[in-house]
């Protein structure tokens, strides 16, 4: 029995990794919004694992290694292709693959920085991610931007090669980035997550899939005005 739950973290990981394998395997067919979604339930299966593992009591070293070897997959190299595919056939399509390069570096340095506790440093890659996933499924549901992806080539190529440049860079810089993980309910300790939560749904419900972007950039700048939330919770 105990085997039985210790193993149920890493079988929630390995479902993260497969539903990064056929995002892979969805762009192969042209099919990039099915990609999308495929990130967006990897980028779930990624919370879960983490949660099973301290509902549980399951935390290994196999647990952690292979969190990251999907993460690499899912995060890094399915968006990647994603970008792959919206630059095009043309000179410039590989830098879409510069995304699963610097997601490697970022969850490397990740593994072995103690500093990352209560906060980032860099842009976290499931985030990363979904802000590339968001971009089929503007130009899918969204007439106005898809418009401009379909008769503006120029436009498009320079736009998603800027995307996978900035991308990049910020998985690696040295800014911080308050993490999701509320230790408490106070509302002191968690203004700014509590504010960037209901902002972000607010967005979401106006927006729909627009407001991903406006959500992670709104999330950069409220990291960059709070100092607050880098400090570890006071004890309970």
């Amino acid at each position: 029995m105990n085997a039985i739950k210790r193993s149920i973290p890493n079988l929630i990981t390995c479902l993260n990794l497969l539903f990064g394998c056929i995002a892979i395997v969805a762009v192969f067919k042209n099919h990039l919004a099915d990609a999308s979604w495929m990130i967006v339930y990897a980028a779930i299966a990624d919370f879960f694992d983490g949660m099973a593992a301290r509902l549980l009591n399951a935390h290994s070293p196999i647990g952690k290694e292979l969190d990251s070897l999907a993460d690499v997959v899912s995060f890094g190299v399915a968006p990647g292709m994603i970008l792959f595919g919206l630059i095009g056939t043309h000179p410039y399509d590989w830098i879409g693959l510069l995304i699963p390069v610097f997601a490697a570096l970022r969850l490397a340095k990740f593994n072995i920085d103690t500093r990352q506790t209560f906060y980032f440093i860099g842009l976290p890659t499931p985030a990363n991610a979904l802000l590339i996933a968001s971009f089929p499924l503007i130009i899918q549901h969204d007439a106005y931007w898809q418009a401009i992806y379909l008769s503006n080539i120029s436009f498009t190529i320079w736009f998603f090669v800027c995307v996978a440049l900035a991308c990049s860079a910020l998985m690696v810089s040295p800014v911080k980035l308050f993490s999701l993980k509320i230790k408490n309910t106070s509302w002191s300790n968690n203004k700014t997550r509590y504010s960037f939560l209901l902002l972000s749904v607010v967005s979401l419900l106006l927006l729909g899939y627009s407001a991903v972007p406006i959500i992670m950039l709104l999330y950069i700048i409220l990291s960059l005005m709070s100092k607050k939330s880098f400090a570890p919770p006071p004890a309970a």
